[in-house]
């Protein structure tokens, strides 16, 4: 067996990339800083006039703060995290919770009923046979091993009490915000520098990506696309608004007998997702972006762009092999419901790379993107 897991530099580096194609005017500075955080690396760009660029620093350090305050309630490896103690506590009754870890919960389950559970945020049990919490240790399970703790998964295992504040999980479950944390908190930290009156930023946090304002004069944000099997880019996202989230096969995974198992499990049959390599969305807000690429990732080709081409401000591009060549293929959705928030989105992909749209006829689902309103002052 032969565990893998990214390297903070590897992420490090294509994001510098990105950077260096983004020309900034002359009355905005921009100050950027980087750290390791929610198992990933952290990176922000603020834009702030010259005479302003004194606050940046600051600026800053407070959506840092932001981003930790999430890992803080939502981490996994940490003892003391609202989510630990959550799953500690399964089968025992209620316990109350933060207003952040009840706004992920419910836009979880929002998130979950679109999407025909393959967002599930009670996939912890099944992520946890598989060993991916540890991949050096990660290990195929017997067919009978999966049945009985998929017994154990399901939205129907947690109990909601949203008007106060208290969560409850029956025996054996648990909770795994992994698929949707991250984007959340890629939001948390844009509202922090929208309400300081930052101009321009973009914040990344492991390929989540938020942007807002613009930080070069009427040019678009360009965000990359990695590619699934080198350490490169492949293409490359442009916007002058969104978010925008990546899901992949090869963040954590490990290999027997000559085949890859990812950690993106799907939480219906409890076997990692084999179809496709990455898949890229675009959305009004980081939360939708970052919950969307894994349930479309999950869903897999057809069904998955299918689910993203009902959304409005939505476009997502996947990468998956080739079945005419030994390359690449990238399919994308056509398909773009204008939304404010997400401005201009279009996807430019390798010339080496073979492309081309998804076919499906979509009907738009009526509020797929979870409401601002119940993120009590997020950004977007």
């Amino acid at each position: 067996m032969r565990p893998n897991h990214p390297t903070c530099a590897a992420l490090v580096l294509l994001f510098s990339v990105l950077l260096g194609c983004t020309e900034t005017p002359d009355d905005l500075a921009p100050t950027r800083r980087a750290w390791v955080v929610m198992g990933t690396t952290l990176e922000i760009s603020v834009y702030r006039s010259e005479a302003e660029s004194a606050a940046s620093l600051n600026d800053l350090e407070a959506a840092y703060a932001a981003v930790v305050e999430i890992d803080q309630l939502m981490s996994l490896y940490r003892e003391d995290s609202e989510i630990v103690l959550l799953n500690a506590q399964a089968g025992g009754g209620p316990l109350a919770v933060s207003m952040h870890t009840g706004n992920v919960l419910s836009a979880a389950t929002h998130y979950a009923s679109i999407s025909h559970s393959a967002l599930d945020v009670t996939v912890q049990p099944i992520v946890d046979l598989w060993g991916f919490y540890d991949v050096a240790t990660a290990q195929v399970p017997s067919q009978g091993q999966v049945d009985a703790v998929l017994q154990r998964v399901g939205i129907d295992n947690v109990t909601w009490d949203s008007e106060n504040g208290q969560v409850a999980l029956a025996p054996g479950a648990g909770l795994d915000f992994g698929g949707i944390a991250k984007g959340y908190a890629v939001d948390r930290a844009i509202a922090i520098l929208q309400d300081r009156g930052v101009a321009a930023g973009l914040v990344n946090l492991g390929g989540n990506v938020g942007v807002f304002g613009q930080a070069s004069q009427n040019r678009p944000w360009r965000i990359g696309i990695r590619h699934p099997r080198e350490n490169r880019l492949i293409g490359q996202v442009s916007l002058m608004s969104g978010a925008v989230s990546t899901s992949g096969d090869y963040d954590r995974y490990f290999e027997t007998d000559g085949k890859r198992y990812s950690h993106i499990v799907d939480p219906r049959t409890g076997w990692p997702v084999e179809e496709i390599f990455s898949l890229t969305v675009v959305a009004p807000n980081a939360t939708a972006a970052d919950a969307l690429s894994t349930a479309a990732f999950v869903l897999g080709a057809d069904q998955g762009l299918g689910l993203l081409s009902r959304c409005k401000g939505v476009r997502g591009i996947l990468v998956q092999p080739d079945a005419e060549s030994e390359s690449l293929l990238a399919v994308q959705t056509d398909v773009q419901r204008d939304h404010p928030n997400v401005q201009s989105p279009s996807f430019e992909v390798d010339s080496k790379v073979a492309t081309k749209t998804w076919p499906g006829i979509a009907t738009p689902i009526a509020d797929c993107i979870w409401p601002v309103k119940n993120y009590r002052a997020l950004p977007y």
